[in-house]
């Protein structure tokens, strides 16, 4: 079988190569999936590089989210032999989703939502699952509130954007050029801005009456958090940690928290209870029923040009960026 790998670190075009290799064997609650399509976002190139800490070491494989159908399931592997689902690769162990079998866990597994095509649904669990756990089930948001997003034109961004719209909220979202404030615009977002404005202070004033926002989905960290701290309503304000696609961490202060009296929650889809799993599989099937998200597939690459999609998404991550490794057979 055919899998992209690194067995270096440095320049995605130049240390990642398509290469034979054997067949992955599922271990206890794991499952052997043919890949159908795979997303790409920042974490891919990030890990090629040696900047993403789950990777600690070559070789790399990128690929972190799969749609595919379970060709063997391990003992304890929630889905049967056929199944089509979406699921997270083993990308922590040089075992991604941009190859034509890959590995997935149990806990990650889930049948594609009806009215999602492979494309669509390969990137849902990484943004909208993540999106609706943060809102909801982390920091409560209710409608009315208002909603500042960090980076609003990715894909976790422009999901965020489209739930907290569903949810009720008034929805801000960051963005540097014009193409990604009109982009931010199409998912739903009331207001665009960035952050490093002069106006920007009384442009979050005048819209929220001088309140501030209520929740921050920050999937920027640096020096986005920052700034966006300082726009945080009264007591009670609270601020997700869902990324840090600037490359840099968010730098909390501690003495602020406490004195202004927010909350600060990390958001990942790995660490999450089945009640909200279910609840939020059930949530945002309602939304896509009601036409209320859909996930914004901004391009699609054949197979063979892997390198040169990462490279594109470091230069470019509007929206949701995918690989089409197979076709599903036809069903008779």
């Amino acid at each position: 079988m055919q899998r992209w790998q690194a067995d270096e670190f440095g320049d995605v075009q130049q240390v990642l190569h398509l290469q034979e290799v054997e067949m992955p064997r599922p271990s206890r609650g794991e499952a052997l999936v043919r890949v159908l399509t795979a997303s790409i976002a920042l974490p891919d190139l990030m890990m090629v590089r040696g900047d993403y800490p789950l990777v600690p070491a070559p070789p790399v494989s990128p690929g972190q989210e799969v749609v595919g159908i379970v060709e063997r399931a391990a003992e304890d592997f929630p889905h049967p032999v056929g199944a089509r689902i979406a699921a997270n690769a083993r990308s922590d162990i040089a075992i991604g989703g941009l190859a034509q079998y890959t590995l997935v866990p149990g806990w990650s597994a889930l049948p594609v939502i009806a009215g999602l095509n492979d494309e669509q649904a390969v990137g849902f669990s990484g943004s909208f699952q993540v999106a609706h756990i943060g809102l909801q089930h982390r920091a409560g948001l209710s409608a009315e509130e208002t909603l500042l997003v960090l980076g609003g034109a990715g894909r976790t961004g422009s999901a965020a954007i489209q739930v907290g719209k569903a949810m009720g909220a008034r929805v801000i979202a960051t963005a540097r050029t014009a193409a990604k404030a009109d982009f931010c615009r199409a998912q739903g977002a009331d207001h665009v801005l960035d952050l490093t404005e002069p106006s920007t202070e009384s442009d979050i004033a005048g819209w929220t009456g001088g309140r501030g926002v209520d929740v921050v989905y920050d999937t920027v960290g640096g020096t986005a958090h920052t700034h966006a701290v300082r726009h945080l309503s009264s007591a009670g304000a609270r601020v997700l940690v869902v990324g840090f696609a600037s490359g840099q961490k968010a730098a909390l202060d501690a003495q602020d928290l406490l004195f202004r009296d927010y909350s600060v929650i990390g958001v990942s889809s790995a660490f999450r209870n089945q009640g909200e799993r279910l609840d939020t599989v059930r949530a945002l099937t309602a939304m896509l029923e009601a036409g209320s998200i859909l996930p914004p597939v901004t391009s699609v690459h054949p197979f063979d040009e892997v390198p040169l999609a990462i490279a594109q998404r470091a230069q470019d991550a509007t929206g949701q960026s995918v690989i089409r490794v197979a076709f599903a057979p036809e069903r008779s």
